[in-house]
């Protein structure tokens, strides 16, 4: 496996809230217990997200009275709050001073590069909750951290095969959130639209937490035959709705993040029709998937999301790891993880070489469901690596996404 990793350097400051929950049965000190920390946002942009991912841990932990793996299972809560200095903090407060045996965390990709370096070091498995961060699974890949959602391109590259292939699109006007998700995102949908044989005729980047998309829409070039977007949270809503707004009539496609459940009940009518590649959708029709969403919703009272899901998963990640380990430290649990695979609400998963979930990805229609916005599945893609369809050498000499930022156009 990989050993190099980016030298990511972020100064430690900030505060963060600290919650611990024992879940001993009986009440009493367990000396076989299993601390995990749970580090993603609670307050900022994703403060939504991080909610859901602790939400999804911790409905596993309760459908299992505390216990997974014969073990129990004691909660250590920290907020990133969305910036690296402070969740770097975070993780050596949670290493040094609470004793976890391993983390699951990170929303936002800056966020999980900026806190890698002391992870990587310090050797604590960790269990990426949803930041794309492509190079952690990559090439600054270490045997320690895995990653249960995408990299920032994974879950892109299908939708760019996808629409210029099956979708018949030629040209694609490509909009991305300003930062490393947003870079990678956009470079792996460019890129596999571009190698299908189709063409990228603009590239548009707005800052994180936009408050006016306006002048991003006002300025997008309506002779593409497509619009593929990547959002999140906040900002996926009022792109959405400033593009329906502006009455703009390209074919509108995304990333799943910008039309993801959590935000499809404040997007409503305006993402009807948008077609989308991810590896979830509350709309999977497997017993594993409604068994989850009936136990989610009925808990939480509120509709699932990729996040919740992320969260449930590593849960049952963590439990086939222990099982069966007589100790528990960072190397027999690292091991452990590296050769778990499961059945999720979203399908099967497993860890390819460099700690990289490998699943299947949905492509999903925005549509209206007895009165509720919901994405269809319409069409399913078994088993997509990290690489998509090719060559990990090849992919790993080609350069970084970041590096290709202000490109794709007119390749």
């Amino acid at each position: 496996m990989t050993q190099t990793r980016r030298k990511l350097l972020a100064p430690l400051a900030g505060m963060a809230l600290l919650l611990l929950t024992a879940c001993d049965v009986d009440g009493e000190q367990d000396d076989d217990a299993v601390t995990i920390g749970l580090l993603n946002p609670l307050t900022g942009p994703f403060a939504a997200l991080g909610e859901d991912v602790n939400d999804g841990f911790q409905l596993y932990l309760d459908e299992h009275d505390g216990r997974i793996a014969g073990r129990d299972i004691e909660v250590v809560v920290e907020d990133e709050a969305n910036d690296a200095s402070v969740a770097m903090e975070a993780a050596e407060r949670m290493v040094e001073v609470e004793d976890v045996d391993a983390i699951v965390g990170f929303v936002n990709s800056g966020v999980a590069y900026g806190a890698s370096t002391y992870i990587a070091e310090a050797g604590v498995p960790l269990i990426i909750s949803v930041a794309g961060a492509d190079d952690l699974t990559q090439r600054d890949a270490v045997g320690n951290i895995f990653r249960v959602s995408y990299t920032g391109s994974s879950d892109a590259m299908p939708g760019g095969t996808y629409a210029c292939e099956e979708l018949g699109y030629e040209t694609a006007s490509v909009v991305g959130l300003d930062y490393a998700f947003g870079w990678e995102g956009v470079g792996g949908f460019a890129r596999a639209f571009e190698d299908a044989g189709c063409e990228v005729i603009q590239e548009t980047y707005a800052p994180l937490d936009t408050a006016d998309w306006a002048p991003f829409i006002q300025e997008l070039d309506t002779d593409a035959d497509l619009v593929w977007v990547l959002g999140a949270g906040p900002d996926a809503i009022r792109l959405v709705q400033a593009y329906r707004d502006f009455g703009v009539d390209v074919p509108l496609m995304t990333h799943g993040s910008a039309v993801d459940e959590e935000i499809l009940e404040q997007q409503q009518a305006d993402a009807e029709g948008i077609i989308s590649t991810l590896h979830y959708s509350r709309e999977l029709d497997t017993p594993e998937n409604e068994a989850f969403v009936e136990r989610f919703e009925g808990t939480y009272d509120r509709v699932v999301s990729r996040y919740a899901e992320a969260g449930w998963s590593s849960g049952l990640l963590l439990e086939e790891a222990l099982d069966g380990l007589d100790a528990v430290d960072y190397d027999t649990l690292t091991a452990a993880l590296a050769d778990v695979a499961i059945d999720a609400p979203r399908g099967p998963i497993s860890f390819d070489e460099y700690g990289q979930a490998v699943y299947n990805i949905y492509v999903r229609e925005v549509q209206e469901v007895d009165g509720d916005y919901r994405n269809v599945v319409i069409d399913t893609i078994p088993e997509v690596s990290q690489f998509w369809t090719y060559d990990p050498d090849e992919y790993l000499d080609y350069p970084p996404y970041e590096e290709l930022k202000d490109t794709w156009a007119g390749n």
